[in-house]
Protein backbone atom coordinates (compact mmCIF):
# COMPACT_ATOMS: atom_id res chain seq x y z
CA UNK A 1 0.00 0.00 0.00
CA UNK A 2 2.90 2.36 0.71
CA UNK A 3 4.88 1.65 -2.44
CA UNK A 4 2.78 3.80 -4.73
CA UNK A 5 3.06 7.01 -2.66
CA UNK A 6 6.84 6.53 -2.36
CA UNK A 7 7.21 5.93 -6.11
CA UNK A 8 4.92 8.86 -6.88
CA UNK A 9 7.01 11.11 -4.65
CA UNK A 10 10.18 9.94 -6.35
CA UNK A 11 8.72 10.60 -9.79
CA UNK A 12 7.57 14.09 -8.74
CA UNK A 13 11.04 14.92 -7.39
CA UNK A 14 12.66 13.56 -10.56
CA UNK A 15 10.37 15.63 -12.79
CA UNK A 16 11.01 18.74 -10.71
CA UNK A 17 14.78 18.31 -10.93
CA UNK A 18 14.63 17.58 -14.66
CA UNK A 19 12.56 20.71 -15.35
CA UNK A 20 14.83 22.76 -13.13
CA UNK A 21 17.89 21.64 -15.06
CA UNK A 22 16.19 22.42 -18.37
CA UNK A 23 15.38 25.91 -17.16
CA UNK A 24 18.94 26.42 -15.99
CA UNK A 25 20.30 25.41 -19.40
CA UNK A 26 17.79 27.58 -21.27
CA UNK A 27 18.31 30.61 -19.09
CA UNK A 28 22.08 30.28 -19.40
CA UNK A 29 22.14 30.28 -23.19
CA UNK A 30 23.45 33.54 -24.54
CA UNK A 31 21.35 35.24 -27.21
CA UNK A 32 23.52 35.74 -30.28
CA UNK A 33 21.75 37.54 -33.11
CA UNK A 34 23.29 37.65 -36.59
CA UNK A 35 22.09 40.72 -38.48
CA UNK A 36 21.87 39.31 -42.00
CA UNK A 37 22.52 41.75 -44.89
CA UNK A 38 22.66 44.54 -42.34
CA UNK A 39 23.68 47.13 -44.94
CA UNK A 40 20.20 46.95 -46.51
CA UNK A 41 18.53 48.43 -43.44
CA UNK A 42 17.51 52.06 -43.14
CA UNK A 43 20.26 52.59 -40.57
CA UNK A 44 23.14 50.17 -41.24
CA UNK A 45 25.25 49.13 -38.25
CA UNK A 46 23.51 51.32 -35.67
CA UNK A 47 20.21 49.41 -35.68
CA UNK A 48 21.94 46.06 -35.27
CA UNK A 49 24.35 47.43 -32.67
CA UNK A 50 21.51 49.02 -30.68
CA UNK A 51 19.87 45.60 -30.51
CA UNK A 52 23.08 43.93 -29.31
CA UNK A 53 23.66 41.92 -32.47
CA UNK A 54 26.60 39.63 -31.85
CA UNK A 55 27.36 39.43 -35.56
CA UNK A 56 26.71 42.02 -38.27
CA UNK A 57 26.97 41.18 -41.97
CA UNK A 58 27.97 43.46 -44.86
CA UNK A 59 28.53 42.49 -48.50
CA UNK A 60 31.50 44.26 -50.09
CA UNK A 61 32.62 44.83 -53.67
CA UNK A 62 36.08 46.03 -54.67
CA UNK A 63 35.97 48.59 -57.47
CA UNK A 64 38.75 51.00 -58.46
CA UNK A 65 40.58 50.42 -55.22
CA UNK A 66 37.56 51.15 -53.01
CA UNK A 67 35.51 48.71 -50.95
CA UNK A 68 31.83 49.48 -51.48
CA UNK A 69 29.02 47.94 -49.46
CA UNK A 70 26.70 46.35 -52.02
CA UNK A 71 25.56 42.97 -53.30
CA UNK A 72 26.32 43.63 -56.97
CA UNK A 73 28.15 46.36 -58.84
CA UNK A 74 24.94 47.81 -60.30
CA UNK A 75 23.65 48.66 -56.81
CA UNK A 76 26.74 50.56 -55.64
CA UNK A 77 26.04 53.94 -54.02
CA UNK A 78 29.27 55.99 -54.14
CA UNK A 79 28.91 57.22 -50.55
CA UNK A 80 28.34 53.72 -49.19
CA UNK A 81 31.88 52.56 -48.63
CA UNK A 82 32.87 49.93 -46.10
CA UNK A 83 34.77 52.60 -44.19
CA UNK A 84 31.90 55.10 -44.05
CA UNK A 85 29.09 52.66 -43.24
CA UNK A 86 30.96 50.43 -40.79
CA UNK A 87 34.51 51.21 -39.73
CA UNK A 88 33.92 54.88 -38.88
CA UNK A 89 30.63 54.32 -36.98
CA UNK A 90 32.13 51.41 -35.06
CA UNK A 91 35.09 53.53 -34.02
CA UNK A 92 32.72 56.32 -32.99
CA UNK A 93 30.70 53.93 -30.82
CA UNK A 94 33.91 52.78 -29.17
CA UNK A 95 35.42 56.22 -28.61
CA UNK A 96 32.23 57.88 -27.36
CA UNK A 97 31.25 54.81 -25.29
CA UNK A 98 27.89 54.55 -27.05
CA UNK A 99 25.67 51.52 -26.54
CA UNK A 100 26.44 48.20 -24.91
CA UNK A 101 30.13 48.07 -25.92
CA UNK A 102 30.01 44.28 -26.11
CA UNK A 103 32.51 42.69 -28.52
CA UNK A 104 30.94 41.53 -31.78
CA UNK A 105 31.74 40.05 -35.18
CA UNK A 106 31.72 42.06 -38.38
CA UNK A 107 31.09 39.46 -41.08
CA UNK A 108 32.48 40.82 -44.36
CA UNK A 109 30.99 38.93 -47.29
CA UNK A 110 33.29 39.29 -50.31
CA UNK A 111 31.45 39.53 -53.63
CA UNK A 112 34.63 40.13 -55.63
CA UNK A 113 37.82 38.09 -56.05
CA UNK A 114 39.16 36.98 -52.68
CA UNK A 115 42.84 37.91 -52.77
CA UNK A 116 42.61 41.42 -54.21
CA UNK A 117 39.61 42.21 -51.99
CA UNK A 118 41.30 41.04 -48.81
CA UNK A 119 44.46 43.00 -49.64
CA UNK A 120 42.39 46.17 -49.88
CA UNK A 121 40.57 45.30 -46.65
CA UNK A 122 43.87 44.98 -44.81
CA UNK A 123 44.80 48.50 -45.99
CA UNK A 124 41.42 49.92 -44.98
CA UNK A 125 41.70 48.46 -41.49
CA UNK A 126 45.06 50.04 -40.68
CA UNK A 127 43.70 53.40 -39.36
CA UNK A 128 41.29 51.61 -37.03
CA UNK A 129 43.72 49.62 -34.89
CA UNK A 130 42.07 51.01 -31.74
CA UNK A 131 39.17 48.60 -32.35
CA UNK A 132 41.32 45.55 -31.63
CA UNK A 133 43.93 46.75 -29.16
CA UNK A 134 43.18 43.75 -26.94
CA UNK A 135 43.99 40.61 -28.99
CA UNK A 136 42.24 38.40 -26.44
CA UNK A 137 39.03 40.42 -26.49
CA UNK A 138 38.85 42.79 -29.49
CA UNK A 139 35.89 45.14 -29.69
CA UNK A 140 35.21 43.88 -33.22
CA UNK A 141 36.46 40.73 -34.90
CA UNK A 142 36.64 40.88 -38.70
CA UNK A 143 35.42 37.60 -40.22
CA UNK A 144 35.71 37.00 -43.97
CA UNK A 145 32.87 35.19 -45.72
CA UNK A 146 31.77 34.77 -49.34
CA UNK A 147 34.78 34.60 -51.68
CA UNK A 148 37.60 33.61 -49.35
CA UNK A 149 41.24 32.71 -49.84
CA UNK A 150 42.15 29.04 -49.80
CA UNK A 151 42.11 27.70 -46.25
CA UNK A 152 45.85 26.94 -46.51
CA UNK A 153 46.43 30.69 -46.89
CA UNK A 154 44.42 31.80 -43.84
CA UNK A 155 47.59 32.20 -41.78
CA UNK A 156 48.94 34.80 -44.20
CA UNK A 157 46.42 37.31 -42.94
CA UNK A 158 47.06 39.05 -39.64
CA UNK A 159 44.87 39.61 -36.62
CA UNK A 160 42.09 40.81 -36.49
CA UNK A 161 41.18 38.85 -39.65
CA UNK A 162 39.40 35.52 -39.21
CA UNK A 163 37.32 33.37 -41.53
CA UNK A 164 33.86 31.92 -41.88
CA UNK A 165 34.16 28.23 -42.79
CA UNK A 166 31.32 26.60 -44.71
CA UNK A 167 31.61 22.86 -44.23
CA UNK A 168 31.48 20.31 -41.43
CA UNK A 169 32.61 17.50 -43.71
CA UNK A 170 35.85 18.84 -45.21
CA UNK A 171 37.63 19.30 -41.90
CA UNK A 172 41.06 17.73 -42.44
CA UNK A 173 44.00 19.97 -41.49
CA UNK A 174 41.84 22.99 -40.78
CA UNK A 175 43.58 26.12 -39.43
CA UNK A 176 41.06 26.18 -36.59
CA UNK A 177 42.65 29.14 -34.82
CA UNK A 178 41.81 31.31 -37.88
CA UNK A 179 38.20 30.12 -38.15
CA UNK A 180 35.69 32.17 -36.16
CA UNK A 181 32.47 30.39 -37.08
CA UNK A 182 30.85 27.83 -39.36
CA UNK A 183 28.02 28.97 -41.64
CA UNK A 184 25.82 26.64 -43.69
CA UNK A 185 22.78 26.87 -45.94
CA UNK A 186 19.75 25.75 -43.93
CA UNK A 187 17.99 24.64 -47.13
CA UNK A 188 20.55 21.88 -47.60
CA UNK A 189 19.07 20.15 -44.57
CA UNK A 190 15.45 21.27 -44.28
CA UNK A 191 12.64 22.97 -46.20
CA UNK A 192 10.82 23.93 -43.00
CA UNK A 193 9.03 27.27 -43.37
CA UNK A 194 9.14 28.28 -39.71
CA UNK A 195 5.50 27.44 -39.02
CA UNK A 196 4.37 24.64 -36.75
CA UNK A 197 6.92 22.05 -35.69
CA UNK A 198 9.98 21.00 -37.63
CA UNK A 199 9.71 17.32 -38.61
CA UNK A 200 11.75 14.84 -36.58
CA UNK A 201 13.96 13.85 -39.51
CA UNK A 202 15.01 17.46 -40.09
CA UNK A 203 15.58 17.99 -36.36
CA UNK A 204 17.93 15.01 -36.38
CA UNK A 205 19.83 16.28 -39.43
CA UNK A 206 20.19 19.80 -38.04
CA UNK A 207 21.22 18.47 -34.62
CA UNK A 208 23.91 16.28 -36.18
CA UNK A 209 25.32 19.26 -38.09
CA UNK A 210 25.36 21.37 -34.94
CA UNK A 211 27.15 18.60 -33.06
CA UNK A 212 29.82 18.37 -35.77
CA UNK A 213 30.47 22.11 -35.59
CA UNK A 214 30.66 22.01 -31.81
CA UNK A 215 33.05 19.06 -31.95
CA UNK A 216 35.38 21.44 -33.78
CA UNK A 217 34.76 23.90 -30.92
CA UNK A 218 33.22 26.42 -33.33
CA UNK A 219 29.90 28.28 -33.19
CA UNK A 220 27.47 27.67 -36.03
CA UNK A 221 25.09 29.82 -38.06
CA UNK A 222 22.63 28.83 -40.76
CA UNK A 223 21.63 31.23 -43.51
CA UNK A 224 18.37 31.00 -45.51
CA UNK A 225 16.52 30.09 -42.32
CA UNK A 226 12.85 30.97 -41.85
CA UNK A 227 12.63 34.34 -40.10
CA UNK A 228 9.83 33.99 -37.54
CA UNK A 229 9.41 33.76 -33.79
CA UNK A 230 8.82 30.01 -34.02
CA UNK A 231 11.96 29.58 -36.10
CA UNK A 232 14.13 31.71 -33.79
CA UNK A 233 12.94 29.77 -30.75
CA UNK A 234 13.37 26.37 -32.41
CA UNK A 235 16.86 27.08 -33.71
CA UNK A 236 17.96 28.45 -30.36
CA UNK A 237 16.61 25.39 -28.55
CA UNK A 238 18.43 23.11 -31.01
CA UNK A 239 21.69 24.81 -30.07
CA UNK A 240 22.32 27.06 -33.07
CA UNK A 241 24.76 29.67 -31.80
CA UNK A 242 24.02 32.63 -34.09
CA UNK A 243 20.37 33.19 -34.98
CA UNK A 244 20.23 34.52 -38.54
CA UNK A 245 17.63 37.26 -39.02
CA UNK A 246 16.65 40.25 -41.14
CA UNK A 247 14.76 41.56 -38.10
CA UNK A 248 17.36 42.16 -35.36
CA UNK A 249 15.07 44.30 -33.21
CA UNK A 250 12.17 41.83 -33.28
CA UNK A 251 14.38 38.76 -32.85
CA UNK A 252 16.34 40.12 -29.92
CA UNK A 253 13.23 41.44 -28.18
CA UNK A 254 11.39 38.13 -28.59
CA UNK A 255 14.27 35.89 -27.50
CA UNK A 256 15.13 38.14 -24.56
CA UNK A 257 11.53 38.08 -23.34
CA UNK A 258 11.38 34.33 -23.92
CA UNK A 259 14.26 33.75 -21.53
CA UNK A 260 12.67 35.93 -18.88
CA UNK A 261 9.39 34.00 -18.89
CA UNK A 262 8.82 31.44 -16.14
CA UNK A 263 8.82 27.80 -17.22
Amino acid sequence: MNRFPRNKSFVCVFIFLYCFLLLQVASGQEILIHSHNDYLRNVPFWEAYANEAASIEADVILKNGILYVAHEEESIIPEHTFTSLYLQPILKARKLKIGHLKPFILLVDFKTEAYTTIDQLVKDLEPFAELWQDPENPFVKIVISGNRPDKDDYHQYPFPLFFDYQSVEDTANLPLEKIAMISLNFRQFSQWNGKGRMVDGDIEKISNIIDKAHQLDKPIRFWATPDSETAWKTLMELGVDFINTDQPYEAYKYLSNLQERPG
